[in-house]
C-alpha cells in the first residue's frame, strides 16, 4: 500500500529525501512524514486537553493577538469560519464566529452553542489556528474557499528542516508537514492564496517558534 494516497498533489510532486520518517523538500521549504495511513485520535481527550488550557495567560493573549489580526485584515463585520476549533476559545472571543471540526465532542459543542457550520460556502474569512499541519488533504477545504476571502493560519516554522526532532513541534501521527516560512507562503501561492501579512504575535504571547500569516484568495 502506498502510505503517501491522499496527501497534498503539489507537496507528492516535489523532489524529496528520504530521513528516516520524513521526507525532506529542502528546495521547496518543506517536509512530510512519509507515512500518512496512521493518526493521532482526535477524541474527547482531544478537545479536554485543550480545555484545559482556556483562560490561561498565555491563552488570553493568544486569542487577543488572534482577534485583532483577523479584525485587521478582515474586519470585525465580517463572518469568520474557524476551522479545526481546539476547544472553542477563539469562536468564544469573537462576535461572527462559527466552526467545523472532525472531533466529535467538538462538533457536538459546537451545535450546542449554535455556531456549527455546514458548509464553508456562507463564509469569507476562515482561520486554520494550528490545523494545516494535521490535514492529509488541505485542498479539501481550500476548494470551498471563494476567491475575495481571507484565510488566518498560525503554524510552526522551521528553519533547518533537517532539525525538526529536534523541535517540540515534531509530533508523528499529528502534524503531517513541516515548513520554513517561504515554503509555506510558496505552497499556498500555488492554490491561489497571495500573502497580505506576517506576524510573530503567538510566539511574542509564549508560543515556540509560531508564525501567523494573512492570506487573500485571488485566483484558483
Amino acid at each position: 500500500m502506498d502510505k503517501s494516497v491522499g496527501m497534498d498533489p503539489h507537496i507528492a510532486g516535489f523532489e524529496a529525501v528520504p530521513d528516516s520518517d520524513l521526507m525532506i523538500c529542502q528546495r521547496a521549504g518543506c517536509a512530510y512524514q512519509s507515512d500518512m495511513s496512521v493518526s493521532v485520535p482526535y477524541d474527547a481527550a482531544y478537545f479536554d486537553k485543550y480545555a484545559g488550557y482556556e483562560g490561561s495567560e498565555i491563552a488570553v493573549r493568544l486569542n487577543s493577538g488572534r482577534v485583532g489580526f483577523v479584525n485587521a485584515w478582515a474586519g470585525s463585520e465580517t463572518y469568520v469560519l474557524d476551522i479545526g476549533i481546539g476547544c472553542g476559545e477563539f469562536i468564544k472571543s469573537r462576535p461572527k464566529t462559527f466552526g467545523t471540526d472532525i472531533n466529535e465532542k467538538a462538533i457536538a459543542w459546537l451545535k450546542a452553542e449554535g455556531k456549527w457550520a455546514e458548509s464553508l460556502w456562507a463564509f469569507q474569512a476562515f482561520t486554520f489556528w494550528d490545523v494545516l499541519e494535521h490535514v492529509r488533504q488541505p485542498n479539501e477545504y481550500f476548494r470551498q474557499i471563494h476567491i475575495g476571502s481571507h484565510v488566518f493560519v498560525s503554524m510552526p516554522i522551521f528553519e533547518d528542516l533537517w532539525r525538526i526532532r529536534a523541535s517540540k513541534h515534531y509530533r508523528p501521527n499529528e502534524h503531517y508537514m513541516y515548513f520554513t516560512e517561504r515554503g509555506f507562503v510558496d505552497w499556498m501561492a500555488m492554490y491561489g492564496f497571495r500573502l497580505m501579512a506576517t506576524s510573530d504575535f503567538e510566539s511574542v504571547a509564549g508560543r515556540e517558534d509560531i508564525l501567523s500569516f494573512a492570506f487573500q484568495r485571488v485566483a484558483k
